[in-house]
């Protein structure tokens, strides 16, 4: 039976909403009735059979004419079909009500409307049951990350099966994703050749250059540098990107496995295995020789494609479908992944990635993956 959702997004202090008195056989049934930050959400639903349906449609016409010259946000969608449910997740450290008017503007003229009341965890996350019509949920992120672009939020329409225990796998770049830094340049300072290897760091995370032979090149500069640097880089420089624990701590509470894949160096990535507990750690072997870097890689190194089969690769262990794993990372060589994931995430990532990816956390932490999972704590900002 089709289905008319309605919506109100009016300020608090404005006049309760008058809308034109509904034929005979037709009925409004709330669904959310909620105040927050300055702002009153109203949402109905109206189900109509085949003999009432132009009547619906009619007076939807007359509500919208009548409700176009206040200030408030009304919309009307009416779904002939089942509609596709799913979540409106917001994140960010200053939540509000333009925030709030601006990404439900943006769902309405996608086609979605509100279908449920508001969740929400203090000031870092606000979250909403949404309905509409079967969309290109990856096109829509996009138009909604665009919406509230100058709001410093991170804004998400996830699926609504998307709850707790259905993803199995998080696979995670590590340098500049699980971590802040990049480890090769922070190495490459110890040499004092910083500015030397960050530009081809940098040219390599944007898809310039080849990356493994950026990482050659990069290697070669390092040839002397003493073995102890590794082990200074990451004591005095090497720290866990925001919400990176909880993160962890909140995917082993659901059951899921987690690992860091790298185009950087086994010497981190095995430290920070076993600090976070993790289940996996890949990443590229530095050849050491005499107690120095002798400037080469031993072994194959650990690319973009390389990060695409390890996912692929830990999904047949764990018996996982691609759809039930999460790929996070920053640079272009972690592309390849992201797009075979059920859920890619450009995390704080370079405009390429951020481009193709599912979705994308620039204003929150790690953490913030957590939401979109279904899990209603999310990000502490």
């Amino acid at each position: 039976m089709p289905r008319l959702l309605l919506n109100c997004l009016a300020p608090q202090d404005a006049a309760p909403l008058a809308l034109p008195a509904l034929p005979a056989g037709l009925r409004l049934d709330d669904l959310a009735a909620q105040q927050w930050a300055g702002l009153r959400l109203r949402a109905w639903q109206m189900e109509a059979d085949a003999a009432s349906l132009d009547a619906a449609r009619n007076w939807l016409e007359q509500a919208s004419q009548q409700q176009a010259a206040t200030d408030q946000i009304f919309r009307g969608l009416l779904l002939e079909e089942a509609p596709a449910a799913a979540r409106l997740v917001l994140q960010g450290p200053q939540l509000d009500g333009r925030v709030l008017r601006r990404a439900l503007d943006a769902l309405h003229l996608a086609g979605f409307a509100a279908a449920g009341p508001l969740r929400a965890n203090g000031a870092a996350v606000l979250q909403i049951n949404v309905a509409g019509a079967a969309a290109d949920l990856r096109l829509l992120n996009h138009r909604l990350a665009e919406a509230v672009a100058d709001l410093s939020v991170d804004a998400a329409v996830c699926p609504a099966d998307w709850q707790p225990g259905h993803f199995g796998l998080l696979l995670t770049d590590m340098d500049s994703t699980l971590i802040s830094i990049e480890c090769i340049d922070e190495l490459a300072d110890m040499a004092g050749l910083k500015p030397q290897v960050a530009a081809i760091t940098e040219r390599a995370m944007q898809g310039e250059l080849d990356f493994a032979a950026s990482l050659k090149a990069r290697v070669a500069l390092l040839a002397g540098l003493p073995e102890s640097m590794l082990e200074r880089v990451y004591q005095e420089r090497l720290r866990l990107n925001p919400g990176a624990e909880r993160l962890v701590a909140g995917l082993r509470a659901q059951g899921c496995r987690v690992g860091v894949v790298s185009g950087g160096f086994t010497f981190f990535t095995d430290r920070l295995k076993a600090r976070l507990g993790l289940d996996y750690a890949f990443a590229n072997t530095l050849e050491i020789k005499g107690g120095k870097l002798t400037g080469r890689v031993l072994g194959e190194i650990v690319d973009a494609q390389g990060k695409a089969r390890i996912l692929e690769a830990l999904a047949r262990e764990n018996g996982l479908a691609l759809s039930r794993c999460i790929a996070m990372g920053d640079g272009a060589n972690d592309l390849p992944m992201l797009q075979k994931a059920g859920l890619g995430i450009a995390y704080r990532a370079k405009p390429v990635v951020r481009a193709q990816a599912d979705y994308s956390i620039q204003h929150t932490g790690l953490d913030g993956v957590l939401a979109l999972m279904g899990d209603g704590a999310g990000a502490e900002c």
